[in-house]
């Protein structure tokens, strides 16, 4: 009965442990995609002479501002608004819950705002679209 708590909690521990070195090696990953990624920007940048017309070092500034971290909260009822809203920018893509306030990378917040833009300026083109097509029909 002692034997089999023993390799029981020795199992436990072994669980544990291999856990432990899962998550510090998924983080040890995710830190050097993001620090290829970042590399491979600042030589593409560098190839190109800067990106449109930026220098080497005013692109890196750029792309470490629009990888900032920014709070929005997305909207949320219980109906059409309820489920989470997918964001992608150049292959990088995420998932952002509603009705809390969450932190993204500033690209992905531009596109949720040049989004919100282009919805309201649908709109107003389906209405002024409208008023003439009523306009016409009399």
């Amino acid at each position: 009965m002692m034997a089999e708590k023993k390799q029981e909690m020795t199992m436990e521990n072994l669980r544990e442990q291999m856990q432990a070195m899962l998550a510090e090696a998924k983080a040890e990953a995710a830190a050097l995609v993001e620090n290829a990624r970042a590399e491979a920007a600042r030589i593409a940048a560098e190839a190109k002479g800067g990106v449109a017309g930026m220098t080497a070092e005013e692109a890196a500034a750029y792309e470490a501002y629009m990888n900032e971290e920014v709070e929005v909260k997305l909207f949320r009822d219980n109906d059409k608004y309820k489920d989470p809203v997918f964001v992608g920018c150049n292959g990088e893509t995420i998932a952002i819950q509603r009705g809390e306030k969450v932190k993204i990378k500033r690209k992905f917040a531009e596109i949720l705002d040049n989004s919100d833009k282009q919805d309201y300026e649908t709109g107003l083109l389906i209405r002024r679209k409208s008023a003439e097509f009523a306009g016409a029909e009399e």
